[in-house]
This record gives structure tokens, C-alpha cells and sequence, in this order.
């Protein structure tokens, strides 16, 4: 069985993202753990963490949808036999406490996300391989993890007690623990929110870049930019989730 965890705040999104997860999930025993009341996102999820049952264990935001859903599951069930945490966009090479910082050709995955004018724009971080290995930090927005892996490293609810730089403190760690990560960009997302750079943000940032500054990687380059494209519906964006230079991969 696997466990899904999800803190939410919201009845409406909790229920189809529920829905949804049992849809995606629906051959394989799986339980969803709700937490709604989180504190903070690394309270929530070793909340759930500690609620749960299964192996491996998901945490997910409480927007998000498989863009693939009939391959989804098998694909990241078969990606968690080699890898040990598998997420949707990270970096091979964090330079700092914004993954994406690091740019191309070190940042990796696909992300769809709602425009300000009803339409969409897809995120293009990297889709060079199907899985991308050597992962060194990764998204939140879903974390697939073994259960002794996380098990292990659990979320630092007391270093990050709001809700950003969960996700980069708990990957990076796990990755200098030498544990094996992977950006699977054949899982991608449509996510309903972006990130909130803010003074909050700021704020953890600089206790990551504190406590991690010596395991941190140099600058290569200046700020570098990755593919963006402006889509009129979801359905446009099917077409180049799956590149042709994918078509060997099963």
C-alpha cells in the first residue's frame, strides 16, 4: 500500500484532489491522509507522516492534477524502484535556496500552471530524459519518498516552521545523506498556484543559505531563463509533455 498525504485547508480542494488521487491510484492500494489544521507544512507532514501506513509515502499540495493520469501511477511506482525520492522539478545543482537558481541545463521537469487571462502557460524546466537523475534538491509541490528514507530524515517543523523551504531543506539533506533522487519529468502536473516570494520567504531563505552555506554549490552563471509556453487550453499542452526524442522510452 502506498500513503498519500495532504494538508489542505480547503473542504473544496481536498475533495478533488482526493478524488483525483483515487482515480490516478485506483489499481493500487493506496490510503490519503488529510491533515487540516497544519501549523506548518513540515508539522502537517510528519502528521501525516506518522498517520500513515504505506510504502512509499506521497506528499502533495492540495491543487494539483496528473496531466497523464493512466501512466502516472506505473510510472512513478516503477521510477521508486530505482530512486529513492522522486519529485516533478528540482535541480542537479543548487547554488542557493531557490532551486531553479542554478538554471539549464541543471534544472529539470514540467509544470502546467493557469495564466492571469484564462489560459495556460507550461514550464518547461527541463525534459531532456523521461527521469533525471543526480537530483540534488526538488519542488514541494509532490514528493514521492521511500518510507525509511523519510522515515529518517523527517520534515524540520522546528527550522522551518511556516510554509516555505520545506521542500529544499528536506531533499537536500536527504541528497547529502547520499540517498538516490530523480526528477521524473514523464509525471507532469498541473499546479493551480505558484510560489510566494515574499518577506516570509526571504526570511527562511537566508536560515537555509545559514545553516547549508558550505554544501552549497557556486554560481556558473548569470540567471538563465527556461522555456515557458503560452497554451489556450490543457488539452494543448498533452502534445509536448512527451518530446519525440522520448519514443524509446517504454
Amino acid at each position: 500500500m502506498l500513503s498519500i498525504v495532504i494538508p489542505s485547508c480547503s473542504p473544496q480542494k481536498l475533495a478533488a484532489v482526493t478524488a483525483h488521487y483515487h482515480c490516478v491510484f485506483r489499481q493500487h492500494p493506496h490510503e490519503i491522509v488529510a491533515i487540516t489544521d497544519a501549523r506548518s507544512l513540515c508539522e502537517a507532514y510528519n502528521r501525516g507522516l506518522d498517520r500513515s501506513r504505506g510504502d512509499p509515502v506521497i506528499f502533495s499540495h492540495d491543487d494539483v492534477e496528473a496531466l497523464l493520469p493512466h501512466t502516472f501511477a506505473a510510472r512513478l511506482l516503477r521510477h521508486l524502484e530505482t530512486f529513492d525520492v522522486v519529485g516533478v522539478a528540482g535541480t542537479s545543482r543548487l547554488v542557493g535556496a531557490g532551486w531553479a537558481q542554478a538554471g539549464p541545463p541543471h534544472i529539470f521537469g514540467q509544470v502546467l500552471h493557469p495564466a492571469d487571462d484564462q489560459r495556460f502557460f507550461l514550464a518547461i524546466f527541463g525534459n531532456s530524459a523521461p527521469i533525471n537523475p543526480a537530483i540534488q534538491a526538488m519542488d514541494g509541490l509532490f514528493l514521492a519518498f521511500r518510507r525509511p528514507v523519510i522515515a529518517r530524515l523527517r520534515w524540520d517543523e522546528h527550522r522551518f516552521d511556516g510554509f516555505h523551504l520545506y521542500d529544499i531543506d528536506v531533499t537536500f539533506r536527504a541528497y547529502l545523506a547520499g540517498y538516490r533522487l530523480a526528477v521524473a519529468a514523464d509525471l507532469p502536473l498541473f499546479h493551480a498556484s505558484g510560489g510566494k516570494f515574499n518577506e516570509a520567504w526571504r526570511s527562511d531563505a537566508q536560515r537555509f543559505i545559514d545553516t547549508f552555506r558550505p554544501a552549497l554549490l557556486p554560481v556558473l552563471h548569470p540567471p538563465a531563463q527556461f522555456t515557458c509556453v503560452t497554451l489556450p487550453s490543457r488539452a494543448a499542452a498533452l502534445p509536448l509533455l512527451t518530446p519525440p526524442h522520448w519514443l524509446n522510452d517504454p
